[in-house]
């Protein structure tokens, strides 16, 4: 774990701080920032991953999130003591808005229909052995372990993106007024996940299930999917459908190979990213963003993938030539992008304000 920078000479004393864990099928990635007078973050320790195979046992990665998070919050404690400290989760699984509790995950599926917040929660009370604090958060140093703010793992992404990350090129067509920035996130890993964004504000939907793209049905005699649905998008664009084009048991070599120019791993890389192109059309045709960000695991391939995508969308996008195509980019963020929306949520839902980032560029 990298070192905290509190207390370091010449900067100002943080008013709050907030941890980040963000929970997919195969790893726990964590970290956390501290926030500063002017609704600033940066960032304290380096990334923590910690990689698992606890998708079915439920209170088992549960476990493993506290045992986290108790790590972080004795990091900033000593580095901080008494300041305030809030944590959020991300995590893949579509979460109820009201209670914070995981409704269903294709992949997280000992997190099914489970009270997350409150789970966590008492999980990081035991592993500390302080009490569960009776709030989600307070405005004022803890005595107690504070509950966290669960969101899915793509909304959380799309946040810090919209919010932190880099705004990405500029509009598809200059010549025309400004508008208001909608971004649309898809998040490539074990599945798809992906966000409406509009002026930094996340669109949840009216159950907090948007942004399922990964279930659009793309080929009606396509393969069963975890969700229950036959043919969908994340079958054919996601690490694992990577993977077996390239003929590996996991997508890290497969790209491997297609980066170091590989013929296999390039064409792999290649067909996945048309797949991709054509999904973005359909999002195109529905959402009408200003532009498209393509973050996850996935991503690391750049341009690879990004140019059949760009090419695929400009073929299939409703209208054709007579509309903007919206532009495709790279996350900025990479794979930090889920802890860091989830304590950026889990400040904001405190009360505290976040006007953006003073150091996303490193851990």
């Amino acid at each position: 774990m990298g070192q905290g920078m509190g207390g370091s000479a010449g900067r100002a004393a943080p008013v709050a701080a907030a941890l980040g864990l963000d929970v997919g099928g195969g790893a726990v990635k964590a970290g956390a920032v501290l926030l500063d007078a002017r609704g600033r973050l940066e960032p304290f320790l380096s990334e923590v991953r910690v990689n698992h195979h606890l998708e079915a046992d439920g209170a088992g990665l549960t476990a493993l999130c506290a045992r986290t998070a108790r790590d972080l919050f004795g990091r900033l404690d000593t580095a901080w003591p008494g300041l305030p400290v809030v944590w959020g989760v991300s995590a893949a699984a579509w979460i109820d808005p009201d209670s914070g509790a995981a409704v269903f995950s294709p992949h997280l599926m000992g997190w099914r229909h489970r009270p997350l917040p409150a789970d966590l929660g008492a999980a990081l009370a035991k592993a500390t052995g302080l009490p569960l604090a009776a709030e989600a958060a307070l405005p004022r140093p803890l005595d107690g372990v504070p509950v966290p703010a669960v969101v899915n793992d793509a909304d959380a992404a799309a946040w810090a993106e919209a919010r932190l990350g880099d705004p990405g090129m500029p509009s598809a067509d200059p010549a025309r007024p400004a508008r208001p920035d909608r971004m649309v996130m898809v998040a490539i890993g074990t599945g798809i996940g992906g966000a409406l964004v509009q002026d930094g504000a996340v669109d949840i939907g009216a159950h907090g299930m948007a942004g399922e793209y990964g279930h659009m049905t793309v080929d009606p005699s396509g393969l069963p999917c975890p969700c229950g649905n036959t043919g969908c998008w994340e079958l054919l664009v996601s690490a694992e459908a990577l993977a077996a084009r390239a003929g590996h048991a996991s997508a890290r070599p497969a790209l491997d190979d297609a980066l170091s120019g590989d013929p296999r791993g390039v064409r792999a890389v290649q067909e996945t990213g048309r797949w991709l192109g054509r999904g973005l059309a359909t999002l195109a045709a529905v959402l009408d963003p200003t532009r498209f960000v393509i973050g996850g695991g996935v991503a690391v391939a750049g341009d690879l993938l990004l140019d059949p995508a760009r090419a695929e969308l400009a073929r299939h996008i409703p209208g054709g030539r007579r509309r903007p195509v919206p532009p495709v980019t790279v996350a900025s963020l990479g794979n930090r992008a889920g802890w860091l929306g989830a304590a950026g949520v889990a400040l904001e839902r405190a009360g505290w304000s976040v006007t953006g980032s003073s150091a996303t560029g490193g851990n």
